[in-house]
């Protein structure tokens, strides 16, 4: 029975048809992909426009799994997502002969992996798939289904397997923090492209679209955060790696010597010799006591750990007696079976993330 006096349920978000719709029409009109550094996410995140299925058609892997799934074609494979979403399946033998492609809205960020991912991950890539559709026998389009997954699945699959979300604005409990920061996209996103969406979203992330470009000012703040005990000569570096950044980088190195790894060459020099310790990926608790005994300047420092752990599964045992005095183990990921351990206040931590995807430093947590 219709109850007059029942509240309306509250949206948690505030995603609509017309936000996503003037973003793809950017896509379509203005360029595609867009890319944007987003607070709190890690490298770049992005939006894109996919046809299908020819955006997918040239990639062996995606035909690859088109067979393993048993499926004769691409739009079989739109069908079980039609299905899902409670859309009206394609006709399979009209659209392939006329070639029909559809619009499909992808966006990706990625994140911290949780405690039960970290053994398997170093980020999670978060991937939102959206179909535009016609709702109410309108002739055009006015309405969205959306899909989402995680993981690190770069085929066709990852869209197949992905999951339904029946109302995006209240979702389950368990993918709210992922639909929050594609909220934050979408902010970062408007604000960069300057396309017009829902205020409400903006309102809650005034500040999600963090600046690509480059000063000085970004490595002074990365040497303060990077070094526990502080540089003497801070100025100089500062000015020294920014005017390095601008250049060439594989003409600091020998040609045979360059390896373009994507993170920028000179990172490492950024500490000092009293700010950090390298270490193989194997130790035992005392082997970290001394590393951060080292860091620390404190010879007698300790922590309490089980019996019988080591390695990186000592992390959070260290990292809570380090919080407890405001502080945090971090690394500058070494591309190996090796740490480059720093310690840094926990409230340089966000920022010191921020400026690492700017700079291309490699800096990561360590759960």
């Amino acid at each position: 029975m219709w109850n007059p006096f029942k509240r309306k349920k509250k949206m948690k978000f505030d995603f609509d048809f017309q936000t996503f719709k003037n973003l793809f029409n950017h896509l379509q009109n203005e360029e595609n992909p867009v890319v944007v550094l987003v607070g709190g996410q890690e490298g770049e995140s992005e939006m894109t426009w996919y046809e299908f299925p020819g955006s997918y058609e040239d990639s062996d892997d995606d035909k690859k799994v088109l067979k393993e799934r048993g499926f004769k074609n691409f739009y079989e494979l739109l069908n079980v997502l039609h299905e899902k979403a409670g859309i009206s399946p394609v006709d399979i033998n009209r659209d392939l002969e006329v070639n029909e492609q559809y619009n499909l809205m992808i966006f990706n960020y990625y994140v911290p992996p949780t405690a039960e991912e970290k053994s398997f991950f170093k980020s999670i890539k978060c991937s939102f798939y959206l179909f535009f559709v016609c709702e109410n026998e309108a002739e055009e389009v006015n309405a969205f289904r959306i899909f989402y997954s995680k993981g690190l699945d770069y085929r066709i699959s990852d869209l197949l397997d992905a999951q339904f979300l029946v109302d995006i604005n209240n979702p389950d409990l368990k993918d709210e923090f992922y639909i929050a920061e594609l909220e934050k996209l979408v902010a970062a996103l408007a604000t960069k492209t300057e396309v017009e969406i829902n205020s409400e979203i903006l309102k809650k992330h005034p500040k999600a679209l963090l600046s690509s470009e480059v000063s000085k000012k970004d490595f002074l703040e990365a040497l303060d955060y990077l070094n526990f005990w502080k540089l003497a000569d801070v100025e100089e570096k500062a000015q020294k790696f920014y005017e390095q950044w601008t250049k060439d980088w594989s003409e600091l190195f020998e040609e045979d010597t360059y390896y373009d790894d994507a993170y920028f060459p000179l990172r490492f020099e950024f500490f000092n010799d009293d700010n950090t310790w390298h270490s193989d990926w194997k130790f035992d608790p005392e082997d970290l006591e001394g590393i951060v005994a080292h860091i620390l300047n404190e010879e007698d420092w300790t922590f309490q750990y089980p019996e019988e752990t080591y390695s990186d599964d000592l992390f959070p045992y260290v990292q809570k007696a380090l919080s407890e005095r405001g502080f945090e183990l971090m690394q500058m990921n070494t591309l190996g079976d090796s740490y480059q351990f720093f310690i840094t206040k926990k409230e340089n931590v966000l920022p010191l993330l921020h400026i690492s995807n700017k700079l291309k430093l490699g800096v990561e947590q360590l759960m």
